[in-house]
């Protein structure tokens, strides 16, 4: 052990050593504040003794071996900047008594680790070496001058002696040297100085390692005119397509004996694996991905691309299925890295089938090793899409697409959303290019089993689906020639084919037709999908009538060219009115097809007309009668441009309500678009057929008009409304027609109680209705009708009633007898007659309760068209006509949901009634007995819907008088005094202070007004 030195206290510079302390600070900024004040003792113009000089460079060196705190950090800042500070330039370097092959030394001797030492103090000295070769390339001593030729090959050698040595520093050596590289420029002493690299790289065997390629890239890029030694690279390059397989043994850092052999000798691999990618693949990536290389030292031609390179050495080698999940880490990695700051051209390379079947798999279960790598990976690709939705064209042609090594079934298989996501994220483009693909894939699935073909058109219909109705689907404009109509109408040309059409057993091999054929099942789930579609295309699309034009178009023009017939044969009258049909829409089209022609009424004929076309190819039988209908309204209106037609209104909304009966949302948006296009026409008749509605063309019989909004919400109502005779109810009615009348009765008495649910007060009886009357006698009912059927069953089966006294008939004889074959027979026959019988009044009741929802559903759709007349007409006074009718259904109705809706479609009509907007009225008399109508059914009492309703209707009746004429005010005042008279005098009635709440506000408002 080694004698410690004593030293003169006089002589020891305090501030020195608390210098040296702070440089170890774990704080940055007290560490460059010590490197500063070190600095400063030090300065450039100054001469310094070579004893202050060896000793501050000693003790930085040192330094850099320490393992404490942030030593090395800040002792290299402050070694790198004290000699760029005295040696970085040529006139004061040659001052200095110390020169820098006298550094050097100082930085071997102090790195040098003693003989018997600890792993950990190896380490530390190897660390300060490295960082001390780093310092003196960041400081520039050893490129800016001659009294540097011989200081940079020692360096060299220093950086690479700990290469070789110590394999687990071999990474940080070559990013040391690959940094110097970068800081190198084209000049005579520094082409020497990258020669010497070149030379001390093949010489040291570490060419063909990650960092050898990356530095032999870099002097290439830098100094294309350098020579390079041969026989290390074909070509003398390291990206030659004749080194893709080194390439990639070099880069996954195989083994020896995996065949990667060194140029001189074999080089020891590294141990340890690490977690991070290798800088060397940033590199090549970098020099692959460039458009123009800038070294002419081998022909472009010559060279591998970037999708060769991917391939063969990122998927054959770290995605194969033998790699380690270690390696596939890497992968995922650089598929990462890459896919968020690759340019769009390079994405679609980075889709390989190992990749995608790893990804995938991965994906699969939460337990795989890699299932957090694999997510990451989707997340990268779902950011980078957020930013620059351009880049979806890769990842949604590539994971869906099974010749490309992806799956169809991505998202269930991965139990992701990724393929929704990238949809509804990717701009016009990708979108076009993916729904472009999916039309082929649904003719031709590529498979022929039946059941395999069925699966996959139904995931590329599920597809298709997120494609139309894409957020890009909604946003499109009246130019028909845009990309997403011209998308839309490649796929809805497409599913008509493939659900309206069949082919012909002789033609099966021509090219445009679906290979294999769609089954029934597929087509019936097409055309359910493309209902669907037009739906969403409706309420989206500017111009949709084209879209449904053009799907009966595709089937008429290949019924008539042979190659593919209709599913549904049209044979006789029915075959001649489609036909006549067709001629009509022709001409419809013809005049909408004319330059600058815009007719909202023809476009909403042509919508509606086209899509009662498309129903009677859905074999839908009502949709004939319906094609009649049309054709008359389209004589009295649209031909003859008779716009005050009577018959023609009621027409069109008799068509309109046959529409809404039926339980679709398409024809529900389509009875409104259409609806909202001809609300001028509809004239007071077209408007009552609305409040008092008749059966819809197609269902209804010769029976007069009757009341929609009015018409009971049970079997009964539903019965009067669509006079549905049905035959086996016919004959059980006459069978059992007193079980019959009890189910109503308890029909009923649900109905009431959930409406006593919904409601916030039960409903006045006032009015009589049916609806609204209590019947005490319903549960007395029902256990009756149970009671019958125990005693049936009890009967037949020779045994007591359920609810008989058991104790009466203990000592009465059994009757427990043998009974043989035939009478077992007899009993069974018995039994089923009478389960046959509760079963026949348990679809009684289920009849009753769907047809109260098929009631309510009705009405609902009603008032929505009602809605949208308000909104465009609420100027008309045949508007007001409105007003009774929808006091009087919140008022009777059972449902909550048909009570809100009439009493917000009042309100609504009070809200935008206002300034210039209000009623034109003729006859002010006609007004003042409304208000006291509406003033009278407010007095009746009810739930706090009705009430509101007719709140909000008696203040629109004002407003109307008001503006007619300010004097009318006296007679509305006195009208509210009447009212509240009744309220004081008359126990009858039971009018809600709310009622006159909202009175007293709106005078609060007026008078403020005036």
């Amino acid at each position: 052990m080694s004698k410690k030195r004593h030293r003169d206290p006089s002589s020891i510079d305090t501030q020195l050593i608390e210098i040296y302390d702070d440089l170890a600070n774990e704080n940055e900024e007290i560490r460059l504040k010590a490197a500063h004040a070190l600095l400063t003792k030090f300065p450039s113009e100054n001469g310094h003794s070579h004893v202050q000089l060896v000793e501050v460079v000693r003790r930085l060196v040192r330094g850099l071996c320490s393992s404490r705190k942030a030593a090395r950090v800040g002792f290299s800042i402050a070694l790198t900047e004290l000699l760029s500070q005295i040696w970085g330039q040529t006139e004061i370097a040659r001052t200095q008594s110390l020169q820098i092959s006298d550094l050097i030394d100082i930085l071997t001797n102090q790195t040098q680790a003693p003989g018997k030492g600890s792993g950990q103090e190896e380490r530390d000295y190897q660390f300060g070496r490295l960082f001390g070769a780093e310092a003196f390339i960041k400081s520039g001593i050893l490129f800016d001058h001659d009294l540097t030729a011989e200081a940079w090959p020692r360096i060299l050698d220093v950086i690479f002696e700990v290469a070789k040595k110590k394999s687990w520093l071999r990474e940080e050596c070559g990013w040391i040297l690959y940094g110097a590289c970068q800081t190198l420029r084209e000049g005579h002493d520094k082409t020497k100085s990258a020669q010497a690299l070149v030379d001390k790289l093949c010489q040291s065997g570490l060419a063909k390692t990650p960092e050898g390629i990356a530095i032999w890239l870099a002097i290439q890029s830098n100094f294309p005119k350098i020579q390079f030694p041969s026989g290390i690279w074909r070509g003398g390059h390291p990206l030659h397509r004749k080194e893709k397989s080194s390439l990639a043994m070099i880069l996954k850092e195989a083994s020896i004996e995996d065949g990667l052999q060194a140029t001189n000798g074999n080089v020891s691999q590294k141990g340890n694996w690490k977690s991070k990618i290798h800088f060397a693949w940033n590199v090549i990536i970098s020099e692959l991905t460039r458009d123009k290389p800038k070294d002419h030292t081998i022909a472009k031609s010559k060279m591998i691309n970037f999708e060769e390179f991917w391939r063969e050495v990122v998927d054959e080698h770290l995605f194969a299925s033998s790699s380690s999940e270690e390696r596939k880490y890497w992968g995922f990695l650089l598929f990462q890295q890459l896919f968020q700051y690759a340019s769009v051209k390079f994405l679609p390379a980075l889709f390989s089938p190992n990749f995608k079947r790893c990804l995938i798999n991965q994906l699969a279960a939460k337990d795989r090793y890699l299932h957090r790598a694999a997510e990451k990976s989707i997340k990268s690709v779902l950011d980078r899409v957020e930013t620059e939705p351009a880049a979806a064209s890769a990842p949604l042609t590539s994971l869906s697409s099974v010749s490309l090594g992806g799956n169809m079934s991505f998202d269930q298989l991965t139990k992701t959303k990724t393929i929704e996501r990238l949809i509804s994220l990717a701009d016009e483009t990708s979108l076009c290019a993916l729904g472009q693909e999916l039309c082929n894939k649904l003719e031709h699935p590529g498979v022929q089993d039946d059941k395999d073909a069925t699966a996959r058109r139904h995931v590329i219909a599920d597809e298709l689906t997120l494609v139309v109705k894409s957020p890009q689907s909604g946003h499109t404009s009246q130019d028909t020639e845009s990309d997403i109509i011209s998308l839309i109408d490649i796929i809805i040309h497409t599913v008509v084919k493939c659900a309206y059409l069949s082919v012909d057993a002789s033609k099966r091999d021509r090219q445009d037709v679906p290979d294999p054929p769609v089954s029934s099942k597929t087509q019936g789930m097409l055309k359910a999908r493309l209902a669907s579609w037009l739906s969403h295309i409706i309420a989206k699309v500017p111009y949709p009538g084209h879209f449904t034009y053009m799907a009966v178009k595709i089937i008429r023009l290949n019924a008539l060219t042979g190659a593919l017939a209709p599913t549904v044969e049209l044979t006789g009258s029915v075959s001649q009115r489609v036909d006549e049909a067709w001629s009509v829409l022709e001409a419809v089209q013809k005049t909408l097809d004319k330059p600058s022609r815009t007719n909202k009424v023809l476009e909403a004929f042509e919508l509606l007309y086209s899509l009662t076309m498309l129903q009677v190819y859905n074999g839908d039988a009502d949709a004939v009668s319906m094609l009649d209908e049309l054709r008359n309204y389209y004589d009295l209106r649209i031909r003859r441009h008779n716009e005050g037609n009577q018959q023609g209104s009621e027409i069109l909304v008799e068509i309109l309500l046959g529409f809404i009966a039926k339980p679709s949302q398409l024809f529900r948006r389509l009875a409104q678009q259409v609806f909202s296009s001809f609300t001028s026409d509809i004239n007071g008749s077209g408007l009552q057929s609305m409040i008092k509605v008749g059966p819809p063309p197609s269902r209804c019989g010769s029976s007069s008009l009757t009341q929609v909004l009015e018409t009971s919400e049970n079997l009964a109502g539903q019965e009067e409304m669509f006079e549905e005779e049905d035959e086996d109810r016919e004959s059980t009615d006459t069978a059992s027609g007193a079980d019959s009348d009890v189910e109503e009765v308890e029909l009923e008495h649900a109905n009431r109680i959930q409406s006593l649910s919904d409601e916030e007060k039960p409903s006045s009886a006032s009015d009589g209705s049916s609806e609204d009357t209590d019947n005490p006698e319903e549960k007395e009912g029902e256990d009756e009708e149970l009671a019958a059927f125990d005693m049936k069953l009890a009967q037949a089966l020779k045994t007591r009633p359920a609810n008989a006294d058991l104790v009466a008939g203990s000592d009465e004889e059994s009757s427990d007898e043998d009974m043989d074959d035939e009478q077992m027979e007899a009993l069974d026959e018995h039994i089923a007659t009478i389960f046959k019988e509760r079963k026949g009044v348990a679809s009684r009741k289920t009849q009753k309760k769907d047809a109260k929802e098929t009631m309510v559903n009705f009405k609902c759709r009603v008032l929505e068209l009602l809605e949208i007349y308000v909104k465009q007409q609420h100027q008309k006074q045949i508007a007001l006509d409105l007003l009774l009718p929808l006091l009087k259904v919140t008022r009777t109705t059972t449902s909550s949901l048909v009570s809100g809706k009439a009493c917000n479609l009042v309100r609504d009509f009070n809200r935008i009634c206002k300034g210039k907007d209000l009623p034109k009225i003729s006859d002010t008399r006609e007004v003042v007995n409304l208000l006291e109508t509406v003033h009278a059914k407010a007095m009746h009492g009810s739930s706090n819907a009705h009430t509101s309703a007719c709140s909000q209707a008696s203040l629109l009746l004002v407003k109307v008088l008001v503006a007619q004429d300010k004097d009318n005010l006296r007679m509305a005042v006195d009208c509210y005094a009447d009212t509240q008279k009744a309220l004081l005098l008359d126990p009858k009635c039971k009018v809600k202070i709310s009622f006159f709440t909202d009175w007293l506000n709106w005078c609060s408002t007026a008078r403020a007004a005036r």
